[in-house]
């Protein structure tokens, strides 16, 4: 049984299944995301030492959402399993049924991309509560998985 689990770039099972050269380009990827929204989130609230904050927090910022992508995918595993289970006759590869059981994991990412981006990534720029709390907000909006909505199949 075969159930897709998606990431901005990549689905989680690739993790073992994909020559290790593919992450030479789902990393930088990925990093190259997370650097643009912090980027503009940076120019829309007007941060002035943006080279600092970026420096400070890039790292933390990628690596939550690579852990937030990995709990929405697990999620949508365990739905997809359980609706399997209860309604096998229900293809979960077409839309709109793998849409509908990608939406709690897209949730699920988005919003601890929110409170582990509040919780630890922001910890030492020295930012005030507001600011660090809107940057959370634009990066759980704009950088949650919204890929893993996509269907396999048409």
């Amino acid at each position: 049984m075969t159930k897709r689990l998606y990431n901005i770039l990549f689905p989680v099972w690739l993790f073992y299944l994909l020559p290790t050269g593919v992450w030479l380009i789902i990393l930088p990827g990925n990093f190259l995301i997370d650097s643009l929204v912090l980027y503009l989130a940076g120019r829309y609230l007007q941060i002035r030492d943006f080279a600092k904050l970026w420096k400070s927090c890039i790292f933390r910022v990628w690596i939550i959402g690579f852990i937030s992508d990995i709990l929405g995918a697990l999620l949508i595993l365990a739905v997809a399993l359980l609706a399997d289970k209860f309604c096998p006759e229900w293809n979960t590869f077409n839309f709109p049924g793998a849409t509908i059981l990608a939406i709690p994991g897209v949730l699920l990412s988005a919003v601890s991309i929110f409170y582990m981006d509040r919780r630890f990534a922001f910890v030492k720029t020295g930012l005030d509560e507001g600011v660090i709390n809107k940057l959370c907000w634009i990066l759980a909006m704009f950088t949650a998985p919204y890929a893993m909505l996509i269907p396999l199949y048409g």
